[in-house]
């Protein structure tokens, strides 16, 4: 363990502070980081004072192997990280040639760039190459501080190059139990089983439902598969019998949305956004499945068309047969294909969707969540917000569930073909041109990874 890899995020911005920009780094860094075998134990927003970041910086560089700053890079006056880095460092503030004849290439007729090169001195440079929608830039490094743009959009590709220069701090593994009780009733054996197992494991709780029947998330992560197990069993042995959990209560969670959706809305106002991937077609079973039990007849589905696998086009009429389905495919953005299906069905008020808290952007979302301002209006209802990659695929497998069969061949995630290719991860050990199912990936936190 002293060897561990630690880093560090430090937020620079006044308009974060203000409330004006919401931070959307942290939790992109944070999950690469972790998928690389890097814990993040500390993450702080600052305003853009040059004295507050040399302080920051300084502490920082001294107490976690790898820093990463956000925010406060560019030309105008209020751009002070530069500055605010070599202090902290105690380097000076210089300009650096190499990085001035980059820039001058990179943005040309624009004398204000010559500012950018105002950088702690030495630092190191690393070359982020231009795609189809920007152009490169540089990042620079000072010592083990990477000082990254604020914006992010450059802010991934920033971080992706910053990643790519670190050294894996070892495999991290990755659990979670849901429990149904809140955490007033965990808090006692949950603090001597953290005591217990602080060395190697690390558990979080994370109130999911409150009320009557509450519902509580521990998760465990640990750098060692063995004590992970060993751990986990060891908290499920110390709860009271009566709340130890089963292998359904992710799955009544998700009913009990269902539940509450028809109770709300009747069966003509209900659709499902289909989209062929493995979370939607879970959840297209679940109401099939409730929908029989009830009576009603099945959800009308959207399809959205576009830049889809021939193999998501045929799974989805495939799906749309087998089912008996109305599946009613609209072209355009999401957006724009939900306005035309209320146009066309005015009486639809909710939508199911396969949504889950590891999307992007959802992190926040509950099982009921209208839709934002500027979207048609419409509750978006996700039965399975709560479960993870795991869950979906033992769900699909137990019960037999077809789904598309890109999934056997190294996707773990589908999105249009431009932006989505395998899995790296799921490379044939001993065959380099196959691939192995999406169901054997390991990490939930790399589900991911072939997606832009």
């Amino acid at each position: 363990m002293a060897d561990e890899q630690i880093a560090s995020l430090i937020i620079i911005g006044d308009e974060i502070l203000r409330g004006r920009v919401q931070d959307a780094n942290t939790i992109y860094l944070a999950k690469n980081l972790e998928a690389k075998g890097i814990k993040i134990q500390k993450v702080v927003i600052i305003p853009d004072e040059i004295d507050i970041i040399s302080k920051e910086v300084a502490e920082a560089s001294k107490k976690y192997t790898i820093v990463f700053t956000s925010g406060g890079v560019g030309p105008t006056h209020d751009d002070l990280t530069y500055q605010g880095v070599a202090k902290g460092l105690g380097l000076a503030l210089k300009e650096n040639k190499i990085l001035l004849n980059k820039l001058s290439l990179l943005f040309p007729n624009k004398p204000e760039s010559r500012r950018l090169a105002l950088v702690p001195n030495p630092c190191e440079l690393i070359d982020i190459a231009s795609n189809d929608s920007d152009a490169g830039y540089v990042l620079v490094k000072a010592r083990n501080v990477f000082v990254l743009p604020g914006s992010p959009r450059y802010f991934r590709r920033a971080a992706e190059a910053a990643l790519a220069t670190l050294e894996s701090g070892g495999q991290l593994y990755t659990e979670s139990l849901e429990i149904e009780l809140d955490e007033f009733a965990l808090a006692e054996p949950l603090e001597t089983e953290a005591r217990r197992w602080r060395d190697t494991v690390t558990i979080g709780s994370y109130p999911q439902r409150h009320g009557p029947r509450p519902r509580t998330r521990l998760d465990f992560v640990a750098r060692c598969p063995e004590a992970l197990a060993q751990a986990k069993a060891s908290v499920i042995e110390a709860l009271p019998e009566e709340a130890r959990p089963g292998p359904t209560v992710h799955l009544r969670a998700a009913l009990d949305v269902l539940e509450q959706c028809y109770a709300k809305y009747k069966a003509n106002e209900v659709f499902l956004s289909f989209n062929g991937g493995k979370d939607c077609t879970v959840v297209l079973h679940l109401v099939i499945t409730f929908a029989r039990l009830r009576g009603y007849d099945p959800p009308l589905c959207l399809y959205v068309t576009g830049d889809a696998f021939p193999e998501v086009d045929e799974f989805v009429r495939n799906t749309a047969n087998n089912y008996r389905l109305k599946m009613v495919r609209k072209s355009g953005s999401i957006k724009q294909a939900l306005a035309a299906l209320l146009e066309e069905y005015p009486k639809l008020a909710a939508c199911l969707l396969g949504t889950r808290k590891a999307d992007p952007g959802a992190q926040c979302l509950e099982s009921f969540a209208p839709t934002d301002p500027g979207w048609p209006e419409i509750m978006r209802v996700s039965p399975i917000i709560d479960w993870n990659y795991k869950q979906v695929w033992d769900y699909l497998l137990r019960n037999n569930v077809s789904y598309c069969s890109l999934y056997d061949e190294g996707y773990t995630s589908l999105g249009v073909r431009e932006t989505t290719t395998r899995n790296p991860l799921l490379k044939h050990p001993s065959e380099p041109n196959k691939y192995l199912p999406a169901h054997t990936l390991v990490d939930d936190s790399t589900e991911r990874q072939g997606r832009e």
